[in-house]
């Protein structure tokens, strides 16, 4: 362990802090917190960790983990449990805390043809399990307007069950213009609409595709919506009237990925 941290008012733990207060703490401070034992590990193992924070009382458990951190030149710290429960965000505390940069991803990657855009996602819930969902379909890469909830916010965090380390997770200012250069490069843009085509009756898409999940309220807005090149519907053959965001990203990921395996 490099350093024993007891009090609140350590400049270092006042940082930490603030992690889980905001967006834009976070983005400040360039750093976000990855909570409990497989976050942390998943962090470590990618190699997104600058910091492993340990309740005094769980070394022993986690020294395997502190090695590979030490290994890594990963910096690690024993907290009092004070200060650990004042850095959790969970429930039930599991006193192993990731410390890892907040990404300031650009652009998209090179040769990524399959694409998921989010527009107005405001549950941290769902943006966290789509991005699982991407990490599990191979999907290359997020993007995200401003009214889309943080990837890198604790409940976002846990449902990507350690997806944002792999998933890239691009916000951009006009999501519209963006889509309508992703089309012009030759990406199908396939956004959901109740209006739309049936969803299983539709035409094969082109190589490149982005899938646009609306708000959980709203669904696609309109302005997002003139930049589709396809309109589908997902059929409702029951008494329900709409699909959870994250389980309607799902549905289209997976059956896009079947299209273009077989």
């Amino acid at each position: 362990m490099n350093e024993i941290l007891t009090s609140l008012q350590n400049p270092q733990v006042k940082i930490w802090r603030s992690l889980n207060k905001s967006r834009a703490e976070r983005v400040k401070n360039g750093l976000f917190l990855a909570e409990g034992e497989h976050m942390a590990s998943e962090a470590i193992q990618e190699h997104q960790a600058r910091a492993l924070l340990i309740d005094g009382g769980a070394r022993e458990k986690y020294a395997a983990l502190a090695d590979r951190a030490t290994a890594q030149g990963v910096l690690t710290y024993s907290l009092s449990s004070h200060v650990m429960a004042a850095l959790s965000d969970a429930k039930t505390p599991q006193g192993v805390i990731a410390v890892c940069p907040y990404p300031t991803t650009a652009g998209l990657p090179e040769n990524a043809a399959l694409l998921v855009a989010l527009n107005g996602v405001q549950d941290p819930g769902n943006v966290g399990t789509i991005i699982r969902t991407m990490d599990a379909a191979g999907y290359a890469a997020l993007l995200m307007d401003e009214q889309t909830a943080d990837p890198y916010a604790p409940k976002a965090l846990r449902a990507t069950m350690g997806g944002a380390f792999r998933i890239p997770a691009v916000r951009v200012p006009d999501l519209p213009g963006t889509l309508n250069g992703l089309a012009r490069d030759g990406y199908e843009i396939i956004a959901g609409d109740l209006r739309g085509t049936d969803f299983y009756a539709r035409p094969r898409a082109k190589e490149k595709i982005c899938i646009v999940v609306g708000s959980e309220g709203q669904g696609v807005s309109p302005a997002v919506l003139r930049e589709a090149t396809m309109r589908l519907k997902i059929p409702m053959v029951g008494k329900a009237e709409s699909l959870n965001a994250a389980v309607a990203g799902a549905i289209m990921m997976y059956d896009f990925l079947r299209e273009k395996r077989f």
